[in-house]
């Protein structure tokens, strides 16, 4: 299962009948994926074109970054402070990524 821009904003809490929003959600699953697919040189898909376990989550949670604050500012709402834009994969999203990385022998 894909990760959709709608899934993804539905995830965030907000509003799905966001035009803009779904495009730009859209737009950081594209990324999030292109680099999951870089990281593990296209070992994160299966024969059959399907993610392999733990993938989708991995492209939702790194593309949630990147649109929860695709400026890279440090800002707060509410209880919530983002301190900075997405730099890279989290520990446990790269322990994830790592099960599927082609390694050198």
């Amino acid at each position: 299962m894909a990760v959709e821009p709608m899934d993804l904003v539905k995830w965030l809490g907000q509003p799905t009948t966001d035009i803009d929003l779904m495009a730009q959600a859209g737009q950081a699953i594209t990324m999030a994926s292109a680099m999951c697919d870089a990281y593990t040189r296209g070992q994160h898909v299966k024969a059959d074109g399907s993610t392999r376990p733990g993938v989708d989550a991995v492209v939702q949670m790194s593309a949630a970054r990147m649109l929860a604050n695709p400026e890279g500012l440090r800002y707060s709402t509410g209880v919530v402070t983002f301190n900075q834009a997405f730099e890279g994969f989290t520990l446990a999203e790269r322990i994830v990524l790592d099960r599927y990385r082609k390694k050198a022998a």
